[in-house]
């Protein structure tokens, strides 16, 4: 009983799934044939028709890149506010596939350090599986080393 109640939700699911997605290509089909369709989308779409796979691939990737990489900026900022400690200053540079983190703390605060480590950890152990990674440089503030030019600061509140 409750299998075919599940079975049936399922199959309802899949009926409304396709039949929205169906419904929305021919909403844009027509926006295409009269010319108004958003430019980034008759991109996409002259792409799959014309079978521009090279287009289509780093499309796909593009938005997978931002999609991941924007996830994983804000689980390290969320685990980083969290500690009982904040780093002096925080940089980060983006790339396709990870973050690249400068982090400065103050000479001997362990728990900062720790929490730096730990949230690059908890961002590799769940991201990794998907080819992204964070990559920290922790130094104190005694080192007196300049954030590299290419990383970008930002305010940890």
């Amino acid at each position: 009983m409750v299998a075919d109640n599940l079975n049936k939700n399922l199959q309802s699911n899949i009926e409304t799934w396709f039949d929205a997605l169906v419904a929305n290509l021919r909403f844009d089909q027509t926006l295409l044939e009269h010319e108004i369709l958003q430019e980034e989308k008759k991109e996409v779409y002259t792409a799959m028709i014309s079978g521009d796979h090279d287009f289509m691939h780093n499309y796909a990737r593009n938005g997978s890149s931002t999609y991941f990489i924007r996830n994983m900026v804000d689980a390290y900022i969320s685990d980083i506010i969290k500690a009982k400690s904040k780093p002096k200053k925080l940089a980060l540079e983006l790339s396709n596939s990870k973050i690249l983190v400068w982090a400065e703390i103050t000479e001997d605060d362990e728990i900062m350090e720790d929490a730096l480590i730990l949230a690059e950890a908890k961002i590799n152990a769940h991201f990794s599986d998907y080819g992204f990674h964070v990559s920290s440089t922790i130094v104190e503030d005694v080192d007196g080393l300049q954030i590299p030019e290419h990383y970008r600061s930002i305010e940890i509140a």
